[in-house]
């Protein structure tokens, strides 16, 4: 895993989680860490989840979203992903059913568009 497969940033009262490359069980640690931090960022009211540079991903990983927006759904937290997703990430939502359960936005700025949506009511 590279230095900067995981990020978290800022973006106005938006927390920003970013993955990139490939990320599994390995690395589930940090993404939960990722998570987490994301959850609790002071000043911000929304997680997005970017996965436009995900190239691979496991069940783990996924096990791990699906934790993320339980957790941030009972904070009563937005949690939207964005991408436009990997032909490989998409192939695991659409086979899994979790394409019908996550909010999953095509890019970056149309995921903080619905973000703030939801947070402004």
């Amino acid at each position: 895993m590279s230095l900067n497969s995981i990020e978290l940033a800022r973006q106005d009262r938006v927390a920003v989680v970013t993955l990139r490359h490939d990320i599994d069980l390995e690395n589930g640690s940090e993404v939960t860490a990722a998570f987490q931090r994301a959850r609790t960022e002071s000043g911000t009211e929304a997680t997005l989840l970017d996965l436009a540079e995900l190239t691979f991903a496991d069940s783990a990983l996924l096990n791990l979203i699906l934790l993320a927006r339980a957790e941030h759904e009972q904070a009563q937290r937005p949690f939207v992903l964005c991408g436009p997703l990997h032909s490989a990430i998409q192939r695991l939502f659409e086979i899994t059913g979790v394409i019908d359960i996550l909010i999953v936005a095509d890019t970056h700025e149309d995921g903080l568009r619905q973000l703030n949506k939801l947070l402004d009511g």
